[in-house]
């Protein structure tokens, strides 16, 4: 079989500094969490939300358009579409959960209307469900380049 990636060395670079930058919000993520309901640094939390939006659609986008159709052409499998759209509903649920932890930074930056123990389970759940994905998506890339060493589709 002869692997028909997409997935170029510039676009596995911005792929993989997105990830890194994703993983980089969590740790401030939960350093937020774990100081509270202690000493709550307003920067922190505005550099915080204001980077989440961006980031999590930029990064979207680009393993939609790339990694997404990557993978499914050289899976030679009907699983790897239903993993595909599991990937993109998990997606989706991360903008919006993004935007709800955004506006709970926000208030808690200006110590407006957030409670403490609600924006600690939030910041906490977001962070790991963050992580986890972060880490699926990476294993595919790592699949993806395996086959192609190997000349072989991603899930044989």
């Amino acid at each position: 079989m002869t692997i028909k990636a997409k997935l170029s060395a510039q676009n596995l670079a911005v792929l993989e500094r997105n990830h890194e930058a994703l993983l980089e919000l969590c740790l401030a993520l939960e350093e937020i969490a774990s100081s509270l309901p202690g000493e709550i640094d307003p920067v922190t939390c505005l550099t915080a939300s204001e980077s989440i939006g961006t980031l999590i659609e930029t990064t979207h986008v680009l393993e939609e358009e790339v990694l997404f159709p990557d993978f499914s052409s050289n899976a030679g499998s009907n699983f790897a579409q239903r993993m595909i759209e599991r990937l993109k509903a998990e997606h989706r649920c991360d903008l919006i959960a993004g935007r709800e932890v955004s506006k709970t930074l926000k208030e808690l930056a200006t110590g407006s209307g957030a409670s403490i123990s609600s924006a600690r389970h939030l910041l906490q759940g977001f962070q790991e469900a963050l992580r986890r994905h972060v880490h699926s998506e990476k294993l595919i890339i790592e699949a993806l380049l395996v086959a192609e060493a190997e000349g072989r589709e991603v899930l044989c």
